[in-house]
């Protein structure tokens, strides 16, 4: 009997060590492959849309390497930004979705806590310029968009979600005015004062990192309804500083985004002059002293590489 049992307990114990081995080593195959920013996104359900824009920038490969950090929008995000489909998405030629989709990335592994206090201007993994905004309660805004669950961990970074698509700007404030068809008098206006106010045309095509501003950029159909700028010509044949006035008083210093106005006034690049910001449950407003009526912002949040543009429905009046 002793002989018999012997190698068969030998036998025994050969064939449980070696299925603990072969467990132990399906574990840590399970453990051992951690998922990066590439992963996370393909496996996670609320991030099917931004897969698809990744795909048409053809940028995969970019969310695999390094230390990241991206601001994800869902996808109800790309659904506001009337991206919610895979046609829409598709629509979109690869070159303008990669300097979309880069938009959302940073260099660099940053955490919800290592964001400063107040405003910040940040530079994206395409070079374009990214405000990130921490309130006072510690909310956290990126340009327009809140941070709506933070510190998801991967492998090369952090995934931090957003309610929106964050669009990319084309440039500083002025070339961002010149190159919206919508403000071809205000853009008139500002030819015409600069060459007598260098000064107004520095700070609007400003590349610094500090000396942010944000206009209040009457569209044309606020000139056309204006009782003095109603014209090309008129702009053209106007008092330069009468007209240098009226623009300064458009401007306000740092960038500030929807997020951040309340019902205040404001001091304005015209010196000793103040409008007025209203805002309501459904828009913002702003009110010159002269004008009758608020005019109503109809484009918020236009980022630029120097500040942010609002595009209201009136010429406000000092």
């Amino acid at each position: 009997m002793r002989t018999t049992f012997l190698p068969l307990l030998s036998r025994l114990s050969v064939v449980v060590l070696l299925l603990i081995s072969w467990g132990c080593q399906k574990q840590d195959d399970v453990v051992a492959t951690p998922q990066t920013i590439t992963d996370r996104i393909v496996e996670d359900g609320q991030f099917s849309l931004l897969r698809v824009a990744i795909a048409q920038a053809g940028v995969s490969d970019v969310f695999k390497d390094g230390n990241l950090t991206l601001f994800a929008p869902t996808d109800s995000a790309f659904q506001a930004a009337g991206l919610g489909t895979i046609a829409a998405i598709r629509s979109v030629p690869p070159e303008q979705m990669r300097t979309l989709v880069l938009y959302h990335l940073l260099t660099g592994s940053v955490m919800a806590s290592d964001i400063p206090a107040g405003m910040n201007s940040v530079e994206t993994l395409n070079k374009g310029i990214l405000y990130i905004n921490k309130a006072t309660n510690g909310t956290i805004y990126v340009n327009n968009a809140r941070l709506t669950q933070a510190d998801i961990r991967t492998a090369n970074g952090y995934i931090h979600t957003v309610n929106r698509v964050l669009m990319p700007s084309i440039g500083n404030v002025l070339t961002t005015i010149q190159n919206n068809p919508n403000l071809t008098f205000l853009t008139a206006a500002i030819k015409r004062i600069g060459t007598s106010n260098p000064t107004l045309l520095a700070t609007l095509e400003n590349a610094s990192s500090a000396n942010k501003v944000t206009i209040f950029a009457p569209n044309d159909a606020a000139f056309k309804a204006d009782k003095v700028y109603n014209t090309l010509n008129a702009i053209e044949s106007a008092s330069v500083q009468t007209l240098t006035n009226i623009l300064l008083y458009h401007v306000i210093a740092g960038a500030r985004f929807s997020t951040q106005f309340k019902t205040e006034s404001l001091d304005t690049f015209y010196t000793g002059n103040k409008l007025i910001t209203i805002i309501t449950p459904t828009q913002l407003m702003v009110k010159g002293a002269k004008n009758l009526t608020a005019a109503t912002v109809r484009q918020v949040d236009i980022p630029a590489t120097n500040g942010v543009i609002h595009i209201i429905d009136q010429v406000l009046q000092p």
